[in-house]
């Protein structure tokens, strides 16, 4: 039975009046929150950015690698708060998600990216891997090609460049990732959770490595597919390894870039 008594007004125009419904506000709530929480921890991390070099920590005697410590401490405590909030959203679609999952699921159709219905996500991961990365190679190749770079620095430099990869892209993955697919499935359509993680990792990569617009949409397209991957194989195994691979070779270039400015 209704608490809802209709007012003079709604009886003379027939206007139904509102009845509460504890379960709607229930999955709009969980439905908002972490969409909410994404936002925030994407301003946290524009404006980490921003003050993260008054950390003041000296690694190495490139100064791109010390930038990228300083960012990455940042970045990981994010990655922690995330991580909880995610946990605590929806506990068990975390302990489903929260691991490198079934990597040889069968994926929906995405004709963009060449996925068919059905194919094994163990081809498609591998395929992504070898195109996604190819195309990163080939742009940060043309961006090298404007420096005087010295690739004999990069056996040097190789420890820093994977572990800054590894960190960065777990970080990215769990908060993108993660911190939508996980507390979103079952409230929204899959197509609409991995447009959602695709507009926010675009944003959050405005000032990336290439920037500006057409930098967004690329990210945004990758963050897509990367979300549908952990939507469909229940684990973050192709978004890890497929967002390792571009930042193996992007903070690979930069750190070449930043030595050729100093050469």
């Amino acid at each position: 039975m209704s608490n809802c008594t209709k007012s003079v007004v709604n009886r003379l125009y027939e206007i139904p009046c509102k009845v509460d419904n504890p379960e709607e506000d229930f999955h709009t709530m969980y439905t908002i929150l972490p969409i909410a929480l994404t936002v925030i921890f994407t301003l946290f991390l524009w404006v980490g950015g921003n003050v993260s070099s008054k950390i003041g920590i000296t690694v190495s005697p490139n100064s791109y690698v010390n930038e990228q410590v300083e960012y990455q401490v940042i970045l990981l405590i994010i990655t922690g708060f995330s991580l909880l909030m995610t946990y605590l959203l929806n506990k068990p679609s975390f302990e489903e998600h929260f691991s490198f999952g079934k990597i040889s699921n069968p994926s929906n159709e995405l004709k963009l990216f060449g996925i068919k219905q059905g194919d094994s996500w163990l081809k498609t991961g591998l395929s992504l891997c070898l195109v996604i990365t190819g195309v990163t190679a080939l742009f940060m190749y043309i961006q090298l090609k404007k420096f005087n770079v010295d690739w004999s620095i990069l056996q040097g430099g190789i420890i820093w460049i994977l572990l800054l990869s590894i960190t960065n892209s777990f970080g990215e993955e769990m908060i993108f990732r993660m911190g939508l697919v996980s507390p979103l499935k079952g409230l929204l359509a899959p197509g609409t959770i991995y447009l959602i993680s695709g507009l926010l990792f675009g944003l959050a990569h405005a000032k990336g490595m290439p920037s500006g617009v057409i930098g967004m949409s690329l990210a945004g397209l990758l963050g897509y597919v990367l979300a549908k991957s952990v939507y469909e194989t229940q684990g973050f195994f192709w978004a890890w390894t497929i967002h390792f691979l571009q930042d193996v070779v992007i903070i690979g270039s930069l750190y070449l870039m930043n030595a050729g400015k100093s050469a």
